[in-house]
C-alpha cells in the first residue's frame, strides 16, 4: 500500500504536479470524483464501510488526521487523477483574470455547470486546480467542468478567432445585462482586488454591468458571474 508519507506528498504542489495526483476529503467528493472518472484509490479509517470499485487503504484515526486539512476529520480521502484541459470548448465561457480567492473560484465552477458554461479558464495567476478550498468550494463540480489554464491575452484571441464574442464584468460597463440576449459569448471576471486589467479591456469586443440599487457599491465576484451565467443559460 501506498502508506502516510505518499499521501502527504499529495499534498505538496511539487509532488502533485510529479505523480499527477492530489487528495480530496469527505464522502461527497469521493463521490463525485468517482461518478467523473477520476478516482484511482480512496484512504479511510478503522471502520470501513464504503465501496467504490477502487483500491483502499485502512489507516489509524491519528493517520488520518495527520492527512487530512480539516479541522473535522473525515471518514475518507480519495486519491483523484489531476485532469487539466488544454483546448476551450464550446460557445459559452468563462475567463478568470487573476481571480486568486478558492472560494471565489469554486462558486464560480459550480455555477458555470449549473447554467451550461462548457469552458471555465483559469489564468496564470488564479487560483490553483488542486487547492484544497476551492475544490470543496466547487463541491466536486470541478470534476465535471471543462478548466483550462491559459494566460488570458491567449485565451480571448482564440476565442475570438472562433467567432465568440468577449465581455468582461464591470459595474459601469456598456452595455446592461437586462438588455443583452447572447447565445454563445465569453465572459472576464476580474480579481478581487484588481479588478479587470487595461489590456484585457482594450482586448474584449464589449463590458456588461448588472444592474443594482444605489445603496450597494459593487457585487461579489462569484454572485456578479453568477447573475450573468444564469441570464445567457
Amino acid at each position: 500500500m501506498a502508506g502516510v508519507k505518499y499521501y502527504k506528498k499529495l499534498r505538496e504542489k511539487k509532488y502533485i504536479l510529479e505523480y499527477n495526483k492530489y487528495v480530496v476529503e469527505g464522502e461527497h467528493l469521493v463521490e463525485e470524483a468517482s461518478k467523473s472518472g477520476v478516482l484511482e484509490s480512496i484512504i479511510v479509517g478503522e471502520e470501513n464501510k464504503y465501496d467504490f470499485n477502487v483500491p483502499v487503504e485502512i489507516l489509524s484515526c491519528k493517520d488520518m488526521k495527520s492527512i487530512s486539512l480539516l479541522n473535522s476529520v473525515p471518514n475518507i480521502m480519495g486519491v483523484v487523477r489531476l485532469k487539466v484541459d488544454n483546448v476551450i470548448k464550446g460557445k459559452k465561457i468563462i475567463i478568470l483574470d487573476d481571480v486568486q480567492d478558492p472560494g471565489n473560484v469554486g462558486t464560480i465552477i459550480r455555477s458555470a455547470l449549473a447554467f451550461n458554461v462548457d469552458t471555465v479558464v483559469l489564468s496564470e495567476g488564479s487560483v490553483s486546480l488542486y487547492n484544497d478550498k476551492m475544490i470543496r468550494s466547487s463541491e466536486g463540480t470541478i470534476f465535471k467542468m471543462n478548466v483550462v489554464r491559459m494566460n488570458t491575452e491567449l485565451a480571448i484571441e482564440k476565442i475570438k478567432s472562433n467567432g465568440i464574442k468577449v465581455y468582461y464584468a464591470d459595474m459601469a460597463g456598456k452595455e446592461e445585462l437586462d438588455s443583452l440576449e447572447l447565445d454563445s459569448y465569453a465572459l472576464v471576471l476580474g480579481s478581487e482586488g484588481q479588478g479587470i486589467s487595461d489590456k484585457v479591456k482594450r482586448l474584449a469586443d464589449s463590458s456588461i454591468s448588472v444592474p443594482i440599487n444605489n445603496d450597494c457599491e459593487s457585487l461579489n465576484v462569484a454572485c456578479c458571474g453568477a447573475i450573468i451565467m444564469y441570464k445567457f443559460r
